[in-house]
């Protein structure tokens, strides 16, 4: 960002009374966070998610047209039990052409749908899907061939709660909105109208605004004890560094595609785009604390922000919690089922090799093709994949489910054992992971691979597959 001589010096007289104003003065008056709608699905009960034109605020008092599900900016939060069906219908109600991922549900293309699977304007899909997986935090978004950042960007995103009889019996906090805590992180670029800005030509898109749940870096208030939050990552290229700002850690409860053996006590949480994590926080003690991404910040932070670049996060606060009331008499540690090391003793019947040039847009030196079928793997099987990038990066999978063997050589410890379908790779890491594969997916609707940085992957850094 370049100033001009004239913007420079405003900018230091700005910043010269930040500095002079007692601290008190400078706290945000944050609003309160937004809860999405629950819809609690019964065995055989029909679901209706309505994408269409929507209205929200990113500037107060500036009403700024966006997009949503069932009327409103993002989508409603769906809580299903393992073992059950549902009748999904999807209504395309937008002026384009539409495809739904939901990342982190395990089922066969024709009920989860693929990047191939559009739904055009004015039209309808109604799959029947079949619940049949562990405890998860699964994410709808847009998925659309070449046109997914723009489209989720512009809110379409919600989360999903799959429950199984295990997650039900365990002590841990599990009342939706009051101590389980949904929060869709986004960050935007807002221009002085209130409205939404994205450049689609620009290689990766990093706002200068955090949202959560469509509220700037908001506040809740949480009654004293374990406070569970379900975070998923819906920005199209910015990852997080989660951490609270008072030094306390967060406890690594479970994945985005199941529960680890107990929780894991992390004073640092790094979240890739489309990757989810549930974490404790606990708020027995002590006054407010938030949930920051990076390094807690003070005055002199405020004031180097105002010659920062646009993709510098003017607020990194990501929910600041407000604990009130008695301390909780349930103040152990909840704890998790231990894994059984036996399922995750996995027979290789392959091996992958996969090179990323994310900003070349290519996996092993090939950009991604509509009408090409990368490979073809045999349902029921396992395979090892070697993961590699020149770029540091987000990289996931469709429909299938992995654990993360090796970092550099290193066996990951066991600790962190869980399945996965979302990883971070550091630039030049050499990261194996063992992905299973359970749901078929035709040549016309295959499954996807790749970048989880949606503007890469729109421009090819993806590929596809099919499951026999």
């Amino acid at each position: 960002m370049t100033l001009s001589r004239r913007q420079f010096l405003q900018k230091t007289a700005l910043a010269a009374g930040l500095i002079g104003l007692p601290a008190p003065l400078l706290a945000q008056d944050r609003p309160a966070l937004k809860i999405p709608p629950l819809i609690e699905v019964g065995r055989g009960r029909p679901v209706r998610l309505d994408f269409r034109p929507a209205q929200t605020q990113f500037n107060q008092g500036k009403l700024a047209d966006v997009w949503g599900v069932n009327g409103q900016y993002l989508g409603p939060t769906v809580r299903v039990r393992s073992g059950n069906f549902i009748k999904l219908t999807y209504n395309n109600s937008l002026p384009q052409a539409l495809s739904v991922n939901i990342q982190g549900l395990l089922t066969p293309t024709e009920m989860l749908g693929s990047k191939q699977r559009k739904i055009e304007p004015k039209a309808s899909w109604s799959p029947i899907v079949n619940i049949n997986q562990p405890a998860a935090t699964a994410w709808y978004h847009a998925s659309t061939l070449f046109n997914s950042a723009f489209q989720t960007y512009r809110g379409l995103a919600g989360l999903w709660m799959i429950e199984d009889e295990n997650s039900r019996k365990l002590k841990l906090p599990n009342q939706y909105g009051v101590n389980d805590i949904p929060l869709i992180l986004q960050d935007q670029l807002i221009n002085t109208q209130g409205v939404q800005v994205l450049d689609n030509q620009a290689p990766q898109f990093l706002g200068n605004r955090l949202f959560v749940n469509g509220q700037e870096s908001p506040h809740l208030v949480v009654s004293r004890g374990w406070v569970r939050l379900r975070i998923v990552n819906a920005s199209l290229s910015r990852a997080y560094d989660l951490a609270l700002d008072n030094g306390q850690p967060l406890y690594l409860i479970a994945t985005g595609m199941g529960m680890l053996a107990e929780p894991l006590a992390q004073e640092r949480i790094w979240l890739a785009p489309s990757e989810r994590v549930e974490v404790l926080a606990n708020l027995n003690e002590g006054g407010q604390v938030s949930l920051i991404t990076g390094q807690k910040r003070g005055i002199l932070d405020k004031v180097s922000q105002l010659f920062a670049d646009n993709d510098y996060l003017k607020d990194n606060v990501i929910l600041e919690l407000r604990p009130e009331g008695l301390v909780s008499v349930f103040t152990d540690l909840p704890q998790l089922t231990p894994i059984n090391l036996d399922d995750f003793k996995l027979k290789i019947d392959q091996e992958r090799k996969f090179n990323l040039r994310p900003l070349d847009r290519t996996i092993n030196q090939q950009r991604f093709d509509p009408k090409r079928i990368d490979f073809t793997v045999k349902q029921g099987s396992v395979e090892r994949w070697y993961l590699s990038s020149v770029d540091p990066i987000g990289f996931n999978i469709q429909g299938a489910k992995f654990i993360v063997e090796t970092r550099s050589g290193k066996q990951e410890s066991i600790k962190k054992l869980a399945w996965q379908d979302t990883v971070w790779l550091n630039p030049n890491e050499l990261v194996t992971i063992l992905v299973k594969f359970d749901h078929k997916a035709s040549q016309d609707l295959p499954f996807s691979y790749g970048v989880t940085d949606l503007m890469l992957a729109d421009k090819g850094a993806m590929g596809q597959f099919t499951c026999e």
